[in-house]
């Protein structure tokens, strides 16, 4: 579990291909705070240490998070989120983050707005009703508050510190994140499912609308 508060930007050291699976290095201090088998958040990924020597950090990438995540098409040079899991007794400064993505979002605009950036991003069809006005967000790892929703795509705004210390500073439109709804949109979305079908119903807008996950 973490909690979306990134600790450092790397920069990815080489890309690797392995059987059935990719080998992601990654340069970076947590190296030295870290140990085989300990789970990190990369870009809002949640991966495990595969192997460490000095700064260098192994992942090992399965098929599936290669397809379903931006790790399928990162490159040498990249720079990604790095955040550590929470240990217990950790203050959560974001919210709960499981690294679990559920899908990949583009950004549609950046409007700068004095130091302050606003970043407009899509909404894919898997998760659509499942973000909420002021709600949280990860985007590549990174806990976020929503200031503007719509069926089709919702708005945050960056402050100075969150743009020096992420890489959303550099991301223009078109560039892709990884994208994870709160935990809490995701059980109430299921106890919602589980009730339509005891009744023999569907989920509905005013279901959704009612309980505050669904926006016009």
């Amino acid at each position: 579990m973490f909690s979306g508060i990134v600790e450092e930007s790397a920069c990815v050291e080489s890309v690797r291909e392995l059987q059935f699976m990719r080998r992601i290095t990654v340069r970076s201090p947590i190296a030295a705070r870290s140990s085989v088998g300990d789970s990190i958040c990369v870009d809002g990924v949640c991966l495990t240490v595969a192997s460490l020597s000095g700064e260098k950090i192994g992942f090992d990438v399965g098929v599936e998070t290669l397809r379903r995540t931006t790790l399928g098409s990162i490159k040498r040079g990249d720079l990604v989120h790095l955040e550590q899991a929470l240990k217990v007794g950790d203050k959560v400064s974001g919210h709960f983050v499981t690294g679990h993505v559920d899908c990949v979002s583009e950004l549609l605009s950046r409007v700068s707005e004095g130091e302050n950036l606003k970043l407009v991003w899509s909404i894919p069809k898997e998760v659509r009703g499942l973000i909420a006005h002021k709600g949280s967000v990860a985007l590549a790892g990174v806990s976020l508050t929503t200031c503007e929703v719509t069926p089709s795509d919702f708005a945050v705004y960056l402050i100075p510190h969150t743009l020096e210390v992420t890489k959303f500073s550099s991301m223009n439109v078109g560039s892709r994140a990884n994208l994870e709804v709160d935990i809490l949109a995701r059980y109430v979305f299921s106890l919602l499912s589980v009730e339509a079908v005891d009744k023999k119903g569907d989920i509905t807008i005013d279901m959704l609308k009612k309980c505050g996950f669904y926006c016009d």
